[in-house]
């Protein structure tokens, strides 16, 4: 059935969000006091795709779904566009790349990769709410060949990577993206299979207003073979980002951006690990204890435990790595993790061609979906296929929505799924007749009850192609508290905030 996107799609989220306050000059006692609050429209929004380019050979795009919300559907005058400008710092005035004036359809634009940029994604007013972002690359070498494909992030406090290494032929790239009109300051800690790292120069790193810093793993901890990190803004908020590429002599062996993982908790899930290739689980415990780790796998037929690898001890302060590949099968999983200290995860996955090159991707630890969630730059046809592999969570059934999209943002294909207590369901999605992408929405029946990852797997004349990307559910609403001053002169506290 046939309906628009922007009103089909949206449904509250709730985040924190600061307030500023003026403050109060008085005696010790003189408090602000938060008041029960109420959901409202996110009213700006910025994200940062932080590295679209950098080979000669590769064709890059970035997308931009404004899935829009209440500001969008109570307002009558044009909406402010959404505008993604490369981060080329202050004394560069920055051009803008594309603009998207409609909420629930795909802008998309081509990148010269000539140079390796970021950019920032910002919005204002009515298509602030539920801001989805994508950077997508497809490379030939002669430096990397491969399918990457990465969510653009908003800027934070805190960010955690599993993945990456310091070997010869391993490179990481950390990087580090300031949209703001502020300077950051950011210290990153990194942990490998032996322990804690004293890497160089990881304290106090500056990053400029609009600007970015690059950090190579290899340089942080060389010969490291599995390699977690953690960033940290002391100062302002940044978008962080982890890019691979691996190379054996010459020969580019793929590329793939990192996702972000949750923070570690003593309970985490691994979204989207497909049934095929080589596939590498790894898990950091950064506190001082050992954590020992109780490992199920959320098979097509539910969960199980794999056969001597159902309990993990990983050291105080390490990254183990377990390879899971025969214990899953040939049947996409989702791998659950519950540990008595707080973990964090990540699974690398290999695919070989027969008479070719390999491919790399990676997915990590995400949070169960709150609302929405779309991915924007799936791909189909041209040798290339994309799905979802969507895990189910708890031990009762879930359900969800998934809606394919057309180019004008209307609903092409609307299907509901339903995924048994500890599943893992893979759907398959197609191409609309008349778009360029493939770009689906998927909304939980109930949050919290489902993960899902973005697959898109195929072949070229080189070798194989392979892409995985959790999905994330964009901001729509923040809880605005109502704040009050207590005065020192007896009165009665104010009312409600006007807005």
């Amino acid at each position: 059935m046939n309906r628009p996107v922007s009103t089909a799609l949206w449904v509250p989220v709730g985040v924190a969000v600061v307030l500023g306050v003026a403050a109060f000059v008085g005696p010790p006692d003189s408090v602000v006091r938060d008041r029960p609050g109420q959901l409202e429209p996110v009213v700006r929004s910025t994200a940062v795709c932080p590295y679209v380019g950098g080979e000669p050979r590769a064709v890059s795009h970035v997308g931009v779904l404004p899935l829009g919300g209440a500001a969008s559907e109570q307002s009558e005058a044009e909406p402010e566009p959404v505008v993604v400008q490369p981060l080329l710092g202050t004394e560069v005035e920055a051009t803008t790349l594309l603009s998207a004036t409609a909420p629930g359809v795909l802008t998309a634009a081509e990148v010269d990769t000539a140079t390796a940029s970021g950019y920032a994604v910002r919005a204002v007013g009515a298509l602030a709410p539920g801001l989805a972002a994508e950077q997508a690359m497809l490379a030939q070498g002669p430096d990397f060949r491969g399918l990457v494909n990465g969510r653009c992030s908003a800027p934070a406090r805190e960010h955690w990577f599993v993945g990456g290494s310091g070997e010869v032929g391993r490179r990481g790239r950390l990087v580090l993206s300031n949209p703001t009109n502020v300077p950051a300051v950011v210290d990153v800690s990194v942990w490998n299979e032996s322990g804690p790292v004293d890497a160089p120069a990881t304290r106090d790193i500056a990053v400029p207003p609009h600007g970015q810093q690059i950090l190579l793993l290899d340089a942080l901890d060389p010969g490291a073979a599995q390699v977690a990190v953690r960033v940290v803004a002391s100062q302002g908020r940044v978008a962080a980002a982890l890019e691979v590429r691996e190379s054996d002599g010459l020969q580019p062996q793929g590329v793939s951006m990192v996702p972000e993982a949750v923070a570690p908790a003593t309970r985490v899930v691994v979204p989207g690990v497909p049934g095929h290739g080589q596939r590498v689980l790894r898990v950091l415990a950064p506190g001082d204890t050992d954590a020992i780790v109780a490992l199920r796998l959320l098979g097509t037929d539910g969960p199980f435990g794999p056969v001597g690898q159902d309990v993990l001890t990983v050291t105080a302060g390490t990254v183990l790595e377990v390879p899971i590949g025969d214990a899953a099968g040939e049947v996409p999983v989702s791998v659950s993790l519950e540990s008595d200290a707080p973990v964090t995860a990540a699974v690398r996955v290999v695919d070989t061609a027969a008479d070719g090159l390999p491919e790399l991707a990676y997915t990590a630890a995400t949070a169960p979906l709150d609302g929405p969630a779309p991915a924007v730059l799936g791909r189909s046809g041209s040798g290339l296929t994309t799905s979802l592999l969507v895990g189910n969570v708890g031990e009762l059934p879930a359900r969800a929505q998934v809606r394919t999209l057309a180019a004008d943002g209307t609903v092409a294909t609307d299907q509901t799924i339903d995924v048994p207590g500890g599943s893992t369901a893979q759907v398959a999605v197609e191409l609309p007749s008349g778009a360029s992408w493939a770009t689906v929405v998927v909304e939980p029946a109930e949050p919290g009850t489902i993960v899902v990852t973005r697959e898109i797997v195929g072949t070229d004349d080189d070798g194989a192609l392979l892409d995985l990307m959790p999905l994330v559910a964009p901001a729509v609403t923040v809880q605005v508290p109502e704040v009050a001053a207590e005065l020192p002169t007896g009165l009665a506290p104010a009312g409600p905030i006007e807005r």
